[in-house]
């Protein structure tokens, strides 16, 4: 076993904080991999998508477009800046 690397942020938890579909969850996901700026960027941007579906297509409905989106791309953009920041962290970038 190697000794865990506390600089290094560990892609399972960053997920974890990723998938819950909360702006302060994802915001300190995004703040842990030093990505806070787009996090914010992208948080905001996601919310006005999520708000114009909702006031176009009715209640019920337009969370199962919403919902998706909500969860879906702040997990990619985690998924990828954790790796990135991981690996810069072992010196390969």
């Amino acid at each position: 076993m190697e000794p865990k690397d506390s600089k290094q942020t560990f892609l399972r938890t960053q997920l974890i904080l990723a998938i819950i579909p909360t702006f302060v969850t994802q915001i300190i996901a995004f703040y842990r991999i030093r990505k806070l700026t787009y996090g914010i960027i992208l948080e905001l941007i996601i919310f006005g998508v999520d708000l114009a579906i909702q006031m176009s297509i009715s209640w019920p409905f337009g969370m199962f477009f919403a919902l998706p989106i909500t969860i879906g791309i702040p997990v990619y953009y985690v998924r990828k800046w954790t790796l990135e920041f991981n690996q810069m962290q072992k010196g390969i970038f």
